[in-house]
């Protein structure tokens, strides 16, 4: 069975896109790591280790297993931002076209580091596909020290694969949607009330908000289009998958254009150019890195050594294809009515429950629950109990005269815990300041403004009063709604809201001795 040269330049450009996002994700958890888990943060890293360390000691055994980060060794901030930075290096190598499989190796064990020490603020799903995708890059890249133009094809078991991840990414994100039981994705209005109530907006999605009922209607088939049938059209041949490309890229670059999401688009669009065979790229582009012409000739492997390599290359495409779908199975369960999984439950506990920690199996499915109004946690502060004032976030709704920002290709993630938080039922110290809570890191964020944490201010505005006068702190919650262009005109507001009540009761702190 021959190789695949038609994806040669894929071989090329796919390592480079993710060593790409690998950057921007280093760079964007690490400008905000001291204020969210760092040393002085809201939930430290090291103060996990040291917990997971003493609960060790005292049951007689280790937990790396569970626990697959390098910061076990050490967990200081210092080893962190040296395994931050050494992920920026190795992304830029990459890049340059130096070692590239081992070093695609190293930065998915670095990020797989950072997420699994992130807590809270590191479980979204985009985390899991950059290691998903970042873990099948290393079969693919090639394995030279060094090398610019790659005339080799591929190995065909992980161009599948690709093709595989991208297959399940975009149809469990529309099967989710449509059999989760949630009325608006089945009468096609969810998308009426989506751009104003999507966790971080951004002025297009403003804009977008204010088009007619019919064009939201309209673009909610249109999803379910790409999300349901397109992924289909990747086992169809290549002009199937360049369909499928054309519109995963199209759809990315929509929601791109009127929302904030981070790295998923970039993420999804890399996955998406791997449809793409060396026939749909410029001639002028290949010629200049060596792939205009044919491959180079393979070596001459005796038939013993072809046996094995297929047989490898089959061995893992099974393998991946059954964590996969055993990830799905599970997944799927409890979030589509009457799904109970079907697949034998001794393989979720011993095949897919000890790869599970890795985060590199996986499903996925976003917005499966369309929320159809917006509301905002508002967090007040004071310094004498009496005037009370808000405190500004740097990327999420707050003042009705700001216009929400543009923060892709950064996850501001604070602001994205507090668009959870306003989901809940509200915040209530002797439930939710429990380890494990999923509030538990909202109490922590009160406490650690109170406490004068300058690496947890830093990730908001600056306060309306002396930073160090600030002795009282509470929450309110509020339900906003973006303006119309009559009221954007009239008055320069962007939002308009409603106060809906209490979300915690206030905190204070004795004042500082003189």
């Amino acid at each position: 069975m021959p190789n695949l040269p038609a994806y040669r330049f894929m071989r090329w450009l796919f390592p480079r896109l993710l060593a790409g996002i690998y950057f921007i994700a280093f760079v964007s958890w690490g400008v905000q790591y001291r204020g969210l888990v760092g040393r002085e943060g809201i939930m430290p890293a090291e103060r996990l280790m040291q917990n997971l360390h003493a609960y060790e000691a005292s049951k007689g055994t280790w937990l790396l297993d569970q626990y697959p980060t390098l910061q076990y060794f050490n967990g200081g901030d210092e080893f962190a931002f040296f395994m931050i930075g050494a992920g920026c290096v190795l992304a830029v190598l990459v890049m340059a076209g130096v070692a590239q499989r081992w070093l695609l190796l190293l930065l998915w064990a670095g990020y797989l580091s950072v997420v699994v020490t992130g807590d809270v603020f590191m479980s979204f799903q985009w985390d899991a596909l950059l290691l998903e995708a970042g873990l099948l890059a290393v079969w693919l890249a090639p394995g030279q020290w060094w090398t610019w133009r790659v005339p080799a094809a591929p190995p065909r078991g992980s161009v599948f694969l690709l093709h595989w991840l991208t297959f399940r990414l975009m149809l469990l994100s529309g099967f989710v949607k449509i059999g989760g039981g949630d009325p608006v994705w089945r009468d096609m209005t969810a998308l009426l009330d989506h751009y104003e109530t999507q966790p971080l907006p951004h002025v297009l999605s403003w804009w977008v908000q204010q088009m007619p009922g019919g064009f939201h209607v309209a673009s909610c088939w249109g999803m379910y289009g790409v999300e349901l049938l397109l992924p289909f059209a990747i086992f169809l041949g290549r002009w199937g998958r360049l369909a499928a490309c054309l519109g995963f890229v199209s759809f990315m670059a929509a929601i791109f254009a009127t929302g904030n999401y981070n790295f998923f688009n970039l993420v999804t669009v890399a996955l998406a150019l791997t449809l793409l065979d060396d026939s749909w790229w410029p001639r002028r582009i290949k010629g200049w890195l060596g792939l205009a012409g044919d491959a180079a000739p393979a070596a001459v492997l005796d038939k013993g050594r072809v046996y094995v390599l297929r047989t490898l290359s089959g061995v893992t495409v099974a393998v991946v294809v059954i964590l996969t779908s055993l990830a799905a199975d599970g997944f799927l369960v409890g979030r589509i009515p009457g799904y109970k999984g079907y697949l034998p439950a001794w393989s979720h506990e011993h095949l897919y429950g000890p790869v599970a920690p890795l985060r590199s199996f996986n499903a996925y499915g976003l917005f499966q629950d369309m929320t159809t109004e917006r509301l905002e946690v508002i967090v007040e502060v004071s310094d004498d109990g009496i005037l009370w004032l808000p405190l500004e976030f740097k990327w999420k709704p707050g003042d009705l005269k700001r216009a929400p920002g543009w923060a892709a290709p950064h996850q501001p993630r604070l602001d994205w815990q507090m668009w959870f938080a306003a989901l809940s039922p509200g915040y209530v110290p002797q439930r939710d300041a429990q380890p494990g809570s999923p509030m538990a890191w909202f109490g922590e964020f009160l406490a650690a403004l109170l406490q004068q944490k300058q690496a947890v201010w830093d990730l908001l505005e600056p306060p309306p009063f002396p930073q160090e006068d600030i002795r009282h702190i509470r929450a309110r919650l509020y339900r906003y709604h973006f303006t119309d262009l009559k009221t954007r005109r009239e008055t320069g507001d962007w939002w308009r809201r409603e106060y809906l009540g209490a979300f915690s009761p206030a905190f204070s702190v004795p004042p500082s001795a003189p």
